[in-house]
């Protein structure tokens, strides 16, 4: 379902075509997508990678856009080594002295905000090794400037249950509330079935 197609849906669904739903719709639509992502965030379309190279004596790296870490590794004679994941109390605790080098065995959620989401190392790095950061953020979102995303082509009972929804908040249309609440609540619930068996093996999983 495309942009074109959910604002349609939306109207027609609702069977209102009012200016005040029309000049809202792209705001309906954004917080849809937020109400998706706050529920669904193993959803593969919000799997990202990204990759650097180490500062030596640097023992903090920022994740543009990323709103959680998945995992860290480093990559060292090409072998990667997974970091284990501390909170930053345990980091600071561990290797106190931040200008003592190492290589990293572990790293922390230090801070989030408008540049990103900053992880730190520890020990810190004392080399330029690769590093690469899995990490899980929003897609684009739909507007007239971005026809289609992967919620709209695969999950599309998802993305237009949610606009419903939201759409009949704004609207308090009580009626068409609890109905789309339902069956946004259904369709997650579905979601969440077929991504268990995705990020399941069938050899070992009995599926």
């Amino acid at each position: 379902m495309n942009y074109t197609q959910l604002v349609a849906n939306i109207q027609n669904f609702l069977e209102d075509d009012s200016s005040e739903l029309q000049t809202s719709i792209d705001e309906i639509i954004d917080q849809a997508e937020v109400m998706i992502f706050q529920r669904l965030p193993n959803l593969p379309c919000y799997r990202k990678t990204v990759t650097g190279n180490m500062v030596a004596g640097t023992a903090d790296y920022t994740v543009p856009s990323a709103r959680m870490i998945r995992q860290v590794s480093v990559i060292s004679s090409n072998v990667a080594s997974y970091l284990n994941h501390k909170v930053d109390s345990y980091i600071r605790d561990y290797w106190p002295n931040a200008t003592t080098q190492g290589a990293p065995i572990m790293y922390s959620t230090k801070n989030a905000g408008i540049a990103g989401t900053v992880v730190t190392f520890a020990p810190t790095p004392d080399s330029t090794d690769p590093y690469q950061v899995d990490y899980i953020a929003p897609e684009e979102g739909l507007s007239s400037s971005n026809a289609n995303n992967w919620i709209g082509d695969n999950a599309e009972n998802v993305l237009l249950a949610a606009c419903l929804y939201e759409a009949s908040a704004f609207l308090k249309a009580g009626e068409t509330l609890a109905l789309y609440k339902t069956q946004f609540d259904e369709a997650v619930q579905l979601t969440v079935q077929e991504m268990q068996r995705d990020y399941a093996a069938e050899y070992n999983g009995g599926l």
